[in-house]
């Protein structure tokens, strides 16, 4: 009897860890976000880099469609032109500015972006550090394949420049607090992938800024919420894959991201099924990971040689 007692005590603990677990999973995916606490007046501005295509573009037409005057930064004016001509024709009530700048060169002109953040026609209270990628060719590569100059652009974009501009804007968002600093932290930041090391590292420096951010806020009492949003497969034209069961586009992966403000983690998965997939993969032997992803990412890097 005593065996059989213990044994139900530990199922009745068990099954109440799990439905904690579950609980507090759904709560976070169920509930809506608190984004218009920093919608000001209903006349606040969001900065979004690397705003002309995936989710960057996503996020832009989201926040215009939640009432937010949008500042576009881009490297393509052309392409900065025909966004905000789409959105002012979709969102005839929202202001929409743009900023060009290179995110690729060391010596990145932030002092522009930051001069035209300052200079809007109202608060700016949200920066959306989105701008990062593999874009560069080779998109697969091993390390000793890519050239100096690769592995500088690499970090310049998804490390170097979101650091540098969140630090440049803290000033501005915390006379406007409180504000919202949202960064897109890729999956591959928690588990490095073979063929985008230099991608996978600067993505784990992400995660980690915003973590160490988030907490020296709280340290310095600021009302400016870091919130880093975990991304797994997202369709775009860096990556060529077509919509699934764990793969989205990037309109949805901005709406879901923005349904996540105000969930109370430093980060999260912004998409419930990339969570799930994520849950998933821990539940695998180690080995069996290892095998998934090189098998993976070679069939990419072929693919990818293919194109060439």
């Amino acid at each position: 009897m005593a065996i059989a007692d213990t044994l139900t005590y530990l199922g009745g603990v068990t099954a109440l860890f799990l439905t904690y677990k579950i609980t507090c999973f759904a709560s976070i995916y169920l509930k809506s976000g608190n984004l218009q606490r920093y919608n000001h007046d209903n006349n606040a501005w969001a900065l979004v880099t690397g705003s002309t295509s995936g989710i960057g573009d996503g996020f832009a037409h989201a926040l215009a469609a939640k009432n937010f005057n949008v500042l576009l930064h881009g490297r393509n004016q052309q392409k900065l032109d025909a966004l905000r001509s789409t959105l002012a024709q979709e969102h005839p009530n929202v202001q929409i500015k743009t900023v060009i700048a290179d995110v690729f060169e060391y010596n990145v002109d932030i002092p522009t972006i930051v001069s035209a953040a300052a200079s809007l026609p109202g608060k700016i209270t949200v920066l959306i550090n989105n701008v990062g990628g593999s874009p560069l060719s080779p998109s697969f590569g091993t390390l000793e394949e890519v050239d100096k100059d690769y592995v500088d652009k690499m970090i310049n974009l998804n490390s170097r420049f979101p650091t540098q501009l969140t630090r440049a804007l803290l000033p501005i968002l915390g006379d406007n607090s409180p504000a919202l600093i949202l960064s897109t932290c890729s999956i591959t930041g928690f588990k490095g992938l073979p063929y985008l090391s230099v991608y996978s590292a600067a993505k784990a420096f992400n995660y980690t800024f915003n973590a160490s951010m988030s907490l020296e806020m709280a340290a310095e009492n600021k009302d400016i919420e870091f919130l880093g949003i975990v991304i797994a497969s997202v369709k775009s034209g860096g990556n060529k894959t077509e919509e699934g069961a764990f793969t989205t586009n990037g309109r949805s992966m901005a709406e879901f991201s923005l349904d996540r403000v105000g969930c109370g983690r430093v980060a999260v998965f912004g998409w419930w099924r990339h969570a799930v997939q994520w849950w998933g993969m821990g539940l695998m032997p180690e080995w069996m990971v290892r095998k998934v992803l090189i098998g993976v990412m070679k069939e990419r890097r072929v693919e990818e040689q293919k194109g060439e």
